[in-house]
């Protein structure tokens, strides 16, 4: 028999999901074409990211290029009050937002990634869905992979029902060239994770990652941190509203912040945690914030369409799983259409066991870790 002609795919989401699903697929011998809504480039960001062998697999299984990363040999926990803390082996790498990006580009054909082009419903018919692109028409495909993130449209359309649920505490994140921190200020923190609990609860992370253009130089790294604090819904209103009045949604922006809230933080850092952690925060321009929330959907495949990474379950960043869990969606998915190809309904309903199953699992083990490390008595 003659093999059967590739399988067509459209991937809704030109992030780190969308990629990961792009290269997977490909590499099992679908013919891929990414959309991504935003004009031009996606804007990169340099949030720190640790990494999970799940991604480390896919790069190297689709000759990707080596991913950049930082690393460290301990784990350092600090007191509020001062001193050098304890320690522990446990080498670790990190990566960031940005680096993860620019490599998964680079392993992507630029002729199938089409900026500016949002997918604005679509139906399956038979085995062929029919996919509305903004600006481009209508396209026939045999699958559509619908990576477009935490806030996913998509979802909202599918499952209606289905609401973020705001865990009651948010995430302060920041970075700071190495370049411009004070004087041993990134020598303090190299070489190490460093923890260290607030005296009113929650606690506050810092290790470094590639900087600017995903660059591991020494001199030219950044430090990241991340500083988890409650926040009611009272403070959640005054914290996401920027510093032009507008209240956002469900995070707030790099560089958004009001100066108010932000010499509150620096404030608050100086009476909770350790000097040097203070020191960072003081240092760090332009703060912004993540607000923890549980996304939890009750199915992932519907008819030729599915949700991968965040667009289906956004665990918290404690699990250290977001661009871990889509790569290794995207990884599960093109081997159950390599397995299957000839049945590929058959395929999705046997990826989505997986997929709900783990999914859950990320859920249940982002909450016990964010009940026992992140439950603060009072809002910053």
């Amino acid at each position: 028999m003659a093999d059967p002609a590739p399988l067509r795919v459209a991937v809704a989401g030109g992030s780190i999901g969308g990629l990961c699903a792009g290269i997977a697929l490909r590499g099992a011998g679908a013919v891929v074409d990414i959309f991504e809504r935003h004009v031009g480039a996606v804007e990169t960001r340099g949030a720190g990211i640790v990494v999970q062998p799940e991604l480390t697999s896919l790069l190297h299984r689709h000759d990707a290029l080596p991913l950049p990363t930082t690393s460290c040999r301990i784990r350092r926990y600090l007191e509020p009050d001062d001193g050098d803390g304890r320690v522990q082996a446990m080498p670790q790498q990190f990566t960031s937002w940005e680096a993860i990006y620019l490599t998964l580009r680079a392993a992507f054909p630029e002729a199938h990634y089409h900026t500016g082009a949002s997918i604005q419903g679509f139906e399956t018919i038979g085995s062929v869905l029919r996919a509305d692109i903004a600006g481009r028409g209508a396209l026939q495909t045999d699958l559509l992979v619908c990576a477009d993130g935490a806030q996913s449209e998509i979802r909202r359309r599918l499952l209606p029902n289905v609401t973020a649920h705001y865990a009651g505490y948010i995430a302060w994140r920041g970075t700071l060239d190495e370049a411009v921190a004070p004087a041993g200020l990134a020598a303090f923190f190299d070489d190490a994770f460093t923890f260290s609990e607030a005296r009113a609860g929650g606690h506050i992370l810092v290790y470094l990652i590639p900087g600017a253009n995903a660059d591991v130089s020494p001199g030219r790294r950044r430090l990241n941190w991340v500083w988890y604090t409650h926040a009611d819904d009272d403070a959640l209103n005054r914290l996401l509203t920027d510093r032009d009045g507008r209240r956002h949604h469900n995070s707030l922006p790099q560089g958004s912040a009001a100066e108010a809230v932000v010499s509150a933080l620096r404030d608050t850092a100086r009476r909770e945690v350790h000097p040097k952690l203070a020191e960072l925060v003081a240092a760090t321009p332009d703060p912004f914030i993540q607000t923890i929330v549980d996304v939890v959907v009750p199915q992932t495949v519907f008819g030729r369409a599915c949700l991968l990474g965040d667009a289906a379950f956004v665990v918290r960043p404690h699990t250290a799983a977001a661009a871990a869990k889509a790569a290794g969606e995207a990884a599960g998915l093109a081997d159950a259409i390599r397995s299957l190809r000839a049945d590929v309904d058959a395929a999705l309903a046997n990826w989505q066991q997986g997929q709900l199953r783990s999914g859950r699992e990320l859920t249940r083990c982002g909450v016990a870790l964010g009940n026992r490390w992140a439950a603060p008595a009072g809002p910053i």
